[in-house]
């Protein structure tokens, strides 16, 4: 009897718990709506995804003449990515799982030696650390070699917004802000692909490229700010992104 008591007991338990969670969940979602009110922009873009490739394969076509090469991933989670390119040399950097290296970001290129023929950006999703770990990628880029980073497209403002409103559903944060920066730095080819939140990439002239600093300018803006300055951001589509990728592989004698 004291085990089935037991057992009952357990099962109310994890009951209460799959109709609390959510209502706690739900509740907290709206007092954050509330407080962040002030940041609400009505503006969404339509943008769809669906029917397009994913970052899997932006990265696989940045990779597949250089699979002597290596590769460099910050912020791996689930591996989807990490685990889909083919290079025996490759480094993924994240504090909490996947990849090759448990550590943050910083510390990693702190120590780093290896040189990268790619790296794809998808940790941290704020304005602050991106912009850090796109600064420390071009150090260790190889000469003709590429850096991509996700989430550069929020579809509405509170995927744009930070902190995080909410823990389920889909979070851009404020990734976007750095794109202001790479396409007005002379010396960095840049291109937003319209594909899976917005994939950005871009090649560098030389390793000594400094990333253009307009923090004081996009530190304390919001969503609003990129609804009103898209146009000033090279957004492509997935097929122009691909003819532009291989045409500057052939103009570097790589494909």
């Amino acid at each position: 009897m004291k085990h089935i008591a037991k057992v009952l007991s357990q099962i109310l338990r994890e009951v209460s718990q799959g109709i609390t969670k959510p209502l706690v969940s739900r509740i907290r979602v709206k007092r954050c709506l509330w407080r962040y009110r002030k940041n609400a922009v009505p503006h969404v873009f339509q943008w769809q995804w669906s029917d397009k490739p994913n970052r899997i394969a932006l990265v696989s076509l940045l990779v597949h003449d250089k699979l002597d090469g290596a590769y460099l991933e910050i912020g791996c989670d689930s591996n989807q990515v990490f685990n889909s390119v083919p290079l025996v040399i490759k480094v993924g950097v994240d504090p909490r799982k996947g990849g090759t290296v448990r550590m943050e970001s910083d510390k990693f290129f702190d120590s780093n030696e290896l040189l990268f023929d790619v790296v794809f950006i998808d940790g941290l999703h704020t304005y602050e650390q991106v912009r850090r770990d796109i600064a420390n990628a071009i150090r260790f880029l190889k000469p003709g070699g590429w850096i991509a980073v996700h989430d550069l497209l929020p579809r509405n403002w509170v995927e744009a917004h930070v902190p995080r409103i909410g823990d389920d559903g889909a979070w851009s944060g404020d990734v976007w802000k750095v794109s202001y920066e790479l396409a007005s730095t002379p010396g960095i080819d840049f291109r937003i692909l319209n594909m899976d939140r917005g994939c950005g990439v871009f090649t560098v002239a030389h390793p000594k490229v400094m990333l253009r600093d307009l923090r004081r300018d996009l530190r304390e803006v919001q969503y609003g700010y990129l609804c009103e300055h898209f146009r000033e951001l090279p957004v492509i589509d997935w097929k122009v992104g691909f003819q532009w990728i291989v045409n500057a592989k052939r103009a570097a004698g790589k494909v």
